[in-house]
């Protein structure tokens, strides 16, 4: 093993160590997230239920369609071994969020050959509030982080090495990414109609498609026990038909409404939870045909919401008002050096990474944005930004002659 190993090995444990002694503090000194926050209670019944021989049912009894299958399993496997037992997960969330920091430096490494780079973003991203804050909640934010992150680390080495070995173990994590969170199940679609616009790399294509065959066939169990449970084709979950619809509807003013009003009860009532979703999609596309400059004005205000608006900035705000507007701020430098940050480390090796900004950014634009959402994406984000914050230091440091 070279000495640049030995140190960058080094510093991914220093780097692990570090996040992981201060989740835990937090998780110490922290009050205790009530269960009703969130969707904790859905998430902990479909669990102990799959545990208790009764499948993938919600806390009612009927079968879920809106949770995917991994998180539920994750812990289910942790009530098997450790009982109910809360502490316990979160203790497990906070050594997977630690471990994301290791993969935050190793895949910093590798998009920029820096080890300083590297070290300053996962740090950034070790000490990032929201990340530390989530170890403690009953979700999929700190998992799902995990796993997605580690799909990118894998689907760049194999588009920069054309390896293919890579690219199917990168579509057999994308399908596992897909089962905890359907958020980028369609991303290699987009991400083929990006190499072609820009390269036209027939062999990157190829293996793109064949990526995007195996997240399939990863999925495709789960949607065929759907099929069996609802008599109806549903991929992975609902959820998105719900989302898209409140983000056209003028009058919810794009946000997701829990206490629904009578207009929502009166319009998505069949029996069906599939029927509903198409439902949902059909009315939403009507909300934007019926009212174009509605739905321009949420787009406008749903752009700022995902990329401007800190997550936990209303609870922060409620008890510390300035602190709370102060967040904005921090949320915007960090989106400008992130911007500045990507344009000035783009080449083609960062296709792939430009193709999922513009792919979540797209998509999470049509639904209602929650900050949240952007959770698992801030994490690169921060890489970007601490290139571009290192990159301005540099400059000045050399009074702008670099």
């Amino acid at each position: 093993m070279t000495t640049a190993n030995l140190i960058m090995n080094y510093r991914v444990i220093i780097l692990i160590l570090f996040a992981f002694i201060l989740r835990i503090s937090f998780l110490i000194v922290a009050p205790v997230r009530p269960l009703t926050w969130d969707d904790t209670i859905s998430w902990d019944s479909v669990a102990w239920n799959l545990l208790n021989k009764r499948g993938f049912t919600e806390i009612d009894g009927t079968p879920t369609h809106v949770r995917p299958p991994i998180y539920p399993i994750f812990l289910a496997l942790m009530y098997k071994f450790f009982g109910r037992n809360y502490t316990i997960v979160h203790l497990i969330q906070a050594i997977i969020g630690s471990l994301i920091v290791g993969l935050i430096y190793l895949l910093s490494n590798k998009f920029f050959n820096d080890i300083k780079t590297a070290f300053f973003s996962a740090m950034i991203c070790a000490i990032w509030p929201a990340f530390i804050v989530y170890t403690g909640i009953i979700g999929t934010e700190t998992l799902y982080s995990f796993i997605f992150i580690l799909f990118l680390y894998f689907l760049y080495i194999a588009y920069t090495k054309s390896d293919i070995k890579y690219y199917i173990l990168s579509g057999i994590v994308l399908g596992i990414t897909n089962l905890t969170r359907s958020t980028i199940v369609f991303y290699p679609l987009f991400l083929i109609v990006i190499e072609y616009l820009i390269k036209k790399d027939v062999k990157k294509i190829k293996n793109t498609l064949l990526m995007f065959v195996l997240s399939m066939l990863i999925v495709l169990p789960w949607t065929i026990r759907n099929y069996k449970v609802f008599g109806r084709f549903l991929l992975i979950n609902t959820s998105a038909g719900e989302l898209f619809w409140a983000g056209t509807y003028g009058p919810w003013d794009g946000y997701i409404k829990h206490n629904r009003d009578e207009y929502f009860h009166s319009l998505f009532n069949l029996r069906n939870p599939v029927d509903n979703e198409r439902k949902m999609f059909r009315e939403g596309v009507k909300n934007i045909i019926n009212n174009p400059g509605i739905f321009l004005k949420l787009t406008i205000k749903k752009f700022f919401r995902l990329w401007f608006k800190p997550v936990g900035q209303e609870l922060v705000e409620k008890k510390y008002k300035i602190l709370g507007k102060v967040m904005y701020l921090v949320q915007t430098i960090i989106f400008i050096t992130f911007l500045y940050g990507f344009i000035k480390a783009y080449n083609e090796k960062m296709i792939p990474i430009l193709a999922m900004f513009i792919y979540f950014a797209v998509m999470h634009n049509l639904i209602t944005p929650l900050p949240r959402y952007r959770i698992p994406i801030e994490w690169v984000i921060l890489i970007f930004s601490s290139y571009g914050v290192l990159g301005i230091c540099r400059r000045c440091a050399l009074g702008g002659d670099s």
